[in-house]
């Protein structure tokens, strides 16, 4: 009995502190840049775009289709950041 007492403690441990774990890591948010940082993606923590940042100066200075590409950049480094954390927390709760 007194192991499946300890057992259960132990499991309700690692459960709460599975849930401590996920309730930080979802308030995260993940920027990305490009443009030499005149544009700035932000994810959340699954990747979703959250905001986007474009300077006047890259409107200016970029074609439609380099300003493109580089919003492109900004949001995949962003998006790339959010699934690192999300590889981080899963390895975290497995151990």
């Amino acid at each position: 009995m007194d192991e499946a007492t300890a057992r259960l403690e132990h499991l309700v441990s690692a459960a709460r502190l599975a849930e401590e774990m996920a309730a930080e890591w979802s308030t995260r948010r993940h920027v990305g840049r490009a443009d030499e940082g005149r544009i700035v993606a932000t994810t959340d923590a699954v990747g979703a775009l959250v905001t986007l940042e474009i300077s006047p100066l890259s409107r200016k200075r970029l074609d439609a289709r380099r300003l493109a590409d580089e919003i492109l950049v900004a949001v995949t480094k962003a998006e790339q950041s959010a699934a690192a954390s999300q590889d981080e927390l899963l390895r975290g709760l497995h151990s």
